[in-house]
Formats: structure tokens, sequence, C-alpha cells
């Protein structure tokens, strides 16, 4: 039985209805599961980073921190210019004009810049939480002036990373290019492949969960080049990490063969790599080249 021309012509219009409703379906679940695991890995970062409160108790009883942390939420991320410095207080942007300074230069340099279109930095002078925090697509960090700029530039590469991690690569079809890396030594966020030992971890912190692991190893890679490809001739799995990020994030070997450490001393176990003081001017004129 042939089929009439106008049912015929019924039928596709209704089969490409029925596509482009689906595509749409798609479109709407796929953003909202992916702000769903946005959501989730903010707070499996937030979670490993702990928190710390030394303010006095006339400060905590005037509810400064709140007043603190609410002002700077409500700080619009679309105003920053590629880059925007916020202070809290407000008067304290003369006293941390250095530690602006060197972020800026980091930031600008063509190693980093290209991983984010805007980027909102947050000073805060008192301890009121972890020395950086990467919250809501942009990077607090705190008592900055306790923190020499070695410590300054290590933190906040860690906390970028964390952008990076979770911003910057997004969600394409099924999963983001992150777990290209989670998936060389997690089973899920907290949960670690079998068999792994410290030595396939660039740090300590770096086996807390597959975040810190991500941030950890970046910092690494970039300001620790040369240490981590020389543990990679005795790991394996160091060897895919390091794969990871000179392949699949930076230009091939960008960093390579670099060591911005002061000492140039390798050890076999750190707790922390943003705590290897690292020679911050002979790390800027390389972001200069």
């Amino acid at each position: 039985m042939k089929i009439p021309k106008y049912l015929y012509k019924q039928i596709q219009l209704f089969l490409l209805g029925t596509i482009v409703f689906s595509f749409l379906i798609f479109i709407a679940l796929h953003s909202i599961v992916t702000k769903i695991e946005q959501t989730h890995e903010q707070e499996m970062i937030d979670e490993s980073h702990g928190h710390v409160h030394e303010l006095t108790e006339e400060e905590i009883k005037n509810n400064k921190v709140k007043e603190m942390l609410s002002d700077s939420e409500n700080i619009p991320l679309e105003s920053a210019k590629k880059i925007q410095f916020y202070y809290m207080p407000a008067g304290f942007s003369e006293e941390s004009q250095g530690h602006t300074d060197l972020l800026r230069n980091i930031f600008e340099s063509k190693y980093f810049s290209n991983y984010y279109s805007n980027m909102k930095i947050e000073f805060y002078k008192e301890k009121i939480d972890v020395r950086g925090r990467m919250k809501n697509e942009s990077i607090k960090l705190f008592w900055v002036l306790k923190m020499p700029h070695w410590e300054l530039s290590s933190v906040w590469i860690h906390e970028f990373a964390h952008v990076v991690d979770i911003h910057f690569l997004q969600k394409k079809v099924l999963k983001d290019s992150s777990y290209f890396f989670y998936d060389i030594s997690w089973e899920s966020s907290k949960i670690l492949k079998p068999g792994l030992k410290q030595e396939d971890f660039v740090s300590w912190y770096a086996m807390t969960n597959k975040y810190e692991d991500f941030a950890e190893t970046f910092t690494y890679y970039v300001l620790h080049n040369k240490d981590f490809q020389e543990k990679t001739k005795k790991s394996k799995v160091l060897k895919l990490k390091y794969n990871f990020f000179d392949k699949i994030l930076f230009q091939e070997n960008t960093f390579a063969g670099t060591d911005f450490s002061e000492w140039n001393i390798i050890l076999d176990y750190y707790r922390d790599i943003t705590k290897i003081e690292i020679n911050v001017e002979k790390f800027l004129q390389f972001l200069k080249k």
C-alpha cells in the first residue's frame, strides 16, 4: 500500500519534530547534570580543604566574617575584565599591592590566561579560612600578608587548578577531559584503585580525593617539572599523570625540564606541594618568555 504524499510529509515533520524535541531535552538534562556534578565537586573540594576560624571573639560576635563573605558573593563575576581583584576589607588594597602585582603577572602570562576568560581573586587580610579556596568560579586567598610571595604563588596555582578542572574542562557528551586524569588512580571521588602506593602520587594531599590529586599534580607539573619527570621513571602511574598535563592540558613540553624550587632538592615524599619553597623571580622570568 502506497502512503499518500501528504501523509508521508506529515510523518517526516513528526519525526523531525521528535528529533529536535529529544535533542533539546538532552541539552537541558545535560546542563542540569553538569551543574549538579559541579556542585558536588565543589563540595568535595570544600571538604578536603577543611576549615579554620581564628578571629577574635569580638570579631565573631560582631559577625564580621559573615558580612565579609556575603559581600564577596555579591560581586558580579561578569564585571571582571580578564582578572579582577577584590579586597576584604576594602582598604586592604594598598597594603597588598605587591601580592596583587605578583598574581596578575602570573595569571596574565600566556601559560595561564587561556584557561579562563574572567577571573575574580579575593584577598582577605584576616585568617578566616584556610590559605586558599576556589568557590563559585573565584579564588579566595586568606591572611595574604602572612604568606611570602613563593607560598602565595603556589597556593594560587593550586586553586587555579581547581578552576581549570571544574570550570574549564567542561563536560562534552558523556564526561569531561578531567576524567582521563581521574581514571588513572580513582574508582570514585575518594576511593583509590587497588594496588596504588604513595609513590604513585605527587604528595600525601593528592591522595585525599581525585580533585586534590588533579590540583596537586597540576602544581607539581608547573613548578617542579624536572622533579616530576624523575619520579615518572619509578612509577608508571605518575608517568600517565605527567602525560595528561603534558599532552592534553598544556602544549607538549610547555614546562618540560623546568624546576623553580628554591633549593633544587628532590625528596621522595611531600605532604603538600604548595609548601615547597620556589624561586619566584626565576619563575616570573620564565613566564615572560
